[in-house]
């Protein structure tokens, strides 16, 4: 997964349509306190952690990736923050001590992995935790019948940027896969915080990912146009406009404590 992050390098904010209001329900959900030790996990560039520390600016952050592209990122936005708080590794491999978070936070990072791995994620989170402590995870909520789809439309974005790595092991789960993992790591609370809507947009990943090569997101639409269940269209709002198809799938920020 390493490679695939080190070769995506793009604005998430952008590419997701990212509204303030949802921005300001993740610091919500974190509610950094003075002195807290928390983890941008499966950080990317840290933008979770830009909005703690506007919110708060008295805490120790950390971050890990295990894609040192997005680490060196990272550092660039955290210039003040010291070296070592930064680690370039696995989230199901990490080398820090037990009890070491009072929050972790894993913005739509846990899809990024392979299903087998996704619970691996929820123990380590659980371990890292301080008695109490919190894991906020943001993350897309699929369902029985929107998985499949969209699990299929992604790997075939990712096919046509050239992410082999990605359409290999990333797996969007369903909800109640999640809601599985959380369980089987012994999270003592489960809170569904706040839900928004994610209204994919095709011509998003235009720029960040096709690079401007129109036929492929022709291809793409095309693709899209061929897949995309009659049954479903209403459900999800789907639209077809010049260059664009959109449609609407739920996200989620869940406050899961140990």
């Amino acid at each position: 997964m390493k490679q695939g992050f080190d070769v995506r390098v793009v604005s998430y904010e952008q590419v997701h349509n990212i509204q303030p209001n949802d921005w300001n329900k993740l610091i919500d959900a974190i509610n950094p306190q003075p002195n807290e030790i928390i983890l941008d996990g499966m950080c990317g560039y840290g933008a979770a952690a830009k909005g703690i520390v506007e919110r708060e600016e008295n805490v120790q952050l950390y971050f890990l990736d295990e894609s040192e592209v997005q680490i060196e990122r990272a550092k660039a936005n955290f210039p003040q923050t010291p070296s070592v708080n930064f680690h370039t590794e696995a989230m199901e491999e990490s080398t820090f001590k037990d009890g070491f978070f009072d929050k972790i936070v894993i913005k739509m990072g846990l899809h990024e992995v392979p299903l087998t791995d996704q619970p691996r994620i929820a123990n380590e989170v659980f371990r890292l935790l301080k008695p109490g402590g919190q894991l906020i995870l943001w993350d897309i909520m699929l369902t029985d019948e929107t998985q499949q789809l969209f699990q299929d439309i992604i790997r075939k974005k990712d096919e046509l940027s050239g992410f082999e790595m990605l359409v290999k092991e990333r797996y969007f789960f369903k909800e109640t896969q999640f809601l599985d993992h959380m369980k089987g790591a012994n999270f003592s609370k489960v809170q569904n915080f706040h839900e928004m809507i994610y209204v994919f947009s095709s011509v998003n990943r235009l720029v960040a990912e096709f690079k401007n090569d129109e036929d492929k997101l022709a291809t793409f639409n095309s693709y899209i146009k061929q897949v995309f269940p009659d049954g479903l269209k209403t459900l999800l709002k789907y639209q077809e406009k010049p260059n664009d198809i959109q449609f609407e799938v739920s996200k989620k920020i869940f406050v899961m404590t140990k």
